[in-house]
């Protein structure tokens, strides 16, 4: 009689004598797997059917082996089987017991039972393709999904601070940006109320209303005909890059007590000058007052009569 092991399917030769008249359980000597086997079965099931390849003959004392395996009683196995849960193998005739982990021919543990297929079912687990795992495609994400967002950011921070803090020094800020505005325009504003130029003067800044400056400013005294002279002479230069007329220029001698002795006024022979232009200017004082410790030099408008040319 031929058996067939329902896990591994290794075909035995078997004397029906061995199985008797109710059949019993075996167990198989490759796996290690116990399934019932009736004396019919080699006729009832189609599973069951001789194979060329892998069949072995028991002898007596393999067998016997076996048989000391095999569970308590025949009589038990008679009793209706529990019926089988859905992670056990089952085979046509009769549910298998509960299996024990076993190893293979080689020692090695079989895989688990969720990659073994079932006796009465064609079909087969497939098998995983770590490539093609591999080599699926790649997830595609958003680049400004975590840009950082720098105005929130701001808005944050702004939010987590105190609010008196924050509105002084926004205070301080604007006081600071409103000065410098102020000194940028004082000419604009001195030309609109004159006043206001001694408020510039007293933090050391000058304002140049007219556009025009002195340079190169030089005095000495000297002998004209045998009469001391006192000579005065400079630059005057257009700071602007507009076209300037050039007033006259008063100058004005000071004693050791910075009061004026005497003054006199002259007028440049050019009355317009260029954007970023300069001219010069001479003038000779003769027979000059004693005393003078300095002279003073400054613009005044053009006064004809009163004036004398250089």
């Amino acid at each position: 009689m031929k058996i067939k092991c329902p896990d591994c399917h290794t075909s035995y030769d078997v004397k029906p004598e061995l199985l008797g008249q109710k059949g019993r359980s075996v167990k198989c000597v490759r796996c290690g797997g116990k399934w019932f086997v009736m004396p019919d079965h080699q006729d009832g099931d189609p599973d069951l059917e001789p194979q060329d390849d892998g069949i072995q003959d028991f002898s007596s004392e393999t067998w016997t082996d076996d048989l000391d395996e095999i569970d308590a009683s025949v009589s038990e196995r008679q009793q209706p089987p529990a019926p089988p849960k859905r992670d056990q193998k089952t085979i046509d005739v009769v549910p298998s017991p509960v299996e024990r982990p076993s190893s293979g021919p080689s020692g090695k543990p079989e895989p688990p039972e969720q990659t073994k297929p079932s006796a009465g079912s064609d079909e087969t687990p497939k098998p995983v393709d770590i490539e093609t795992l591999a080599n699926r495609p790649r997830v595609k994400v958003n680049p400004d999904k975590y840009r950082r967002n720098r105005l929130g950011a701001a808005a944050t921070w702004v939010a987590r601070r105190n609010y008196r803090r924050i509105g002084g020094v926004a205070l301080f800020a604007f006081a600071i940006a409103l000065t410098a505005f102020l000194l940028t325009i004082r000419t604009d504003i001195v030309r609109a109320a004159p006043d206001l130029a001694s408020l510039f003067d007293m933090i050391g800044l000058d304002v140049n209303l007219r556009g025009l400056e002195f340079e190169n400013l030089r005095t000495f005294a000297e002998q004209d005909q045998g009469r001391p002279v006192l000579v005065v002479e400079g630059s005057i230069r257009n700071i602007e890059k507009t076209d300037k007329s050039i007033p006259a220029v008063r100058l004005s001698i000071r004693g050791t007590d910075l009061q004026e002795i005497y003054a006199w006024t002259v007028e440049p022979r050019t009355e317009m000058l260029s954007g970023l232009d300069e001219t010069r200017f001479r003038s000779i004082l003769p027979d000059p007052p004693p005393g003078a410790n300095d002279i003073q030099v400054r613009f005044v408008d053009r006064q004809p009569g009163k004036t004398v040319v250089e």
